[in-house]
Parts: C-alpha cells; structure tokens; sequence
C-alpha cells in the first residue's frame, strides 16, 4: 500500500463494489438535484431557495461512511458539513484559521503517543519496524513466532503483510498513524484486539471472527487525522 492508497481507504472517498450505503447515498443526491433543476425550468420553485442547503449532502456521505464503518471519512464528511451548514441554522463559524491553527497540538499528541509507545514496549526485539514518512513502507513479516512489531506512518503508508506469519498465544504492534495510513493484514483465525485512539482518524477491524483460543493480536496506537485498517489476508482484492 502506498500514502495515497492507505488514505482514501480511511477518508471512504471512492465508490467501491463493497459500498452499497455511498452508491445509495450519492444516488439519492443525484436524484434531488435533477428534481429540483427541473422544477426550477417548469416555474415551480426557485432552485436557489434550496441549494444553499448544499451542506446536508456532505452530512449524508458521512452517514453513509459511519454505515459503512469508515470512522475517519465519516468524520472529516459530516464535521465539514456541519461547519458548512451552522449559518443556516442560524449560528456564527468560527473562523478557520482558528481551527488549522490546532495542529500544533496534533504534532504534541503525536509526540507522546511515540513517547508513551517507548515506554511500554513488551520485552524482546521486535520482529519489524516499518516508518513511512512522505512515502510507502510495505513489509511481510514471515516468523513463525511473531510477538511484536511497530508500524508508523506520518504523511505516508505503510502495508504490514502477516500472512504468513504465526502467533504462539498473543502478539502486540504498536501503530502510529498522522495525516497518513497503515494497513495491515492478518490470517484468517488471529482474533484482533484493537487499541487504538482515533483523534480526527479512524480505526476499522475488517476480518473474521475467530474462536475462543485463537491467536491474538493486539492493535495499540493512536490515529491522528489518519487511518489505520486491520483486514484478512485472503480479502484482499
């Protein structure tokens, strides 16, 4: 996977076979927008009257991206939605240079994350460490006693392939998304675990059930304004 891949996964800004709730949503967008220019050419209404609710249409994709469990594009949809729509209804926006200039903050949360990551790392050598900075990081990781790995992408990507790897009882990746995405696949059969914080970013688990017993692999991290995806091996098209 490389940064761009990673990231329209998490912002759910395409239109894919699995998306039934998008093509829905963008159909029914479609739809009230030729009904009302075609009212408006019959003398029925004023289209103006009822395109400066434009903003709900964004609402309605990240409804459609939160049926879909796409956490961060649901997010970043209908938060521009609602900063679009808040003079309608009759509220004052604050300014958006007041809100860009909050990410001085993102880049501390970052920060200790990294730090708080140093500190509780499991014992033993990790079998990777894959770092995506403005770039794509892919690995596959094949041990076959797999106890701990770390992943960070920072406006990057990185794709984990543990396919062929093994868990004897519980294996831990430490994940740090920013403005970036991690992808990581795992075999049918790993239970996944996931602790990961979401600050403006999104944590999706697409695999399988598995059952009690299984191997488990736990997820912890922070995503910020990124998104990190947990899915199986054999689902990936």
């Amino acid at each position: 996977m490389n940064g761009d891949r990673g990231m329209r996964g998490s912002f759910g800004l395409r239109l894919t076979r699995d998306s039934p709730w998008q093509r829905l949503v963008f159909g029914l967008i479609l739809l009230g927008v030729g009904v009302v220019f075609w009212l408006d050419q019959i003398g029925t209404i004023d289209a103006r009257d009822y395109y400066v609710w434009w903003p709900l249409a964004l609402i309605a994709v990240g409804v459609a991206n939160l049926l879909e469990r796409r956490w961060f594009g649901a997010a970043i949809w209908s938060v521009v939605g609602i900063y679009s729509l808040l003079p309608m209804i009759g509220y004052s926006r604050v300014p958006l240079w007041r809100i860009l200039g909050l990410w001085p903050l993102m880049i501390s949360v970052a920060g200790v994350t990294l730090v708080m990551q140093a500190l509780r790392r499991s014992g033993g050598r990790p079998a990777f460490r894959a770092i995506a900075v403005m770039a794509g990081n892919n690995r596959r990781i094949a041990s076959q006693n797999f106890e701990r790995g770390e992943a960070v992408a920072v406006m990057g990507g990185c794709e984990i392939d543990l396919s062929p790897a093994r868990i004897v009882e519980e294996a831990v990746i430490d994940v740090l998304a920013v403005w970036g995405g991690i992808e990581i696949r795992v075999p049918t059969g790993w239970k996944v675990i996931g602790r990961v914080a979401p600050i403006l970013g999104g944590y999706e688990d697409k695999t399988a059930g598995a059952p009690d017993g299984a191997p488990r692999l736990v997820i912890r991290g922070s995503a910020i304004m990124g998104g990190i995806e947990v899915r199986n091996a054999e689902s990936v098209s």
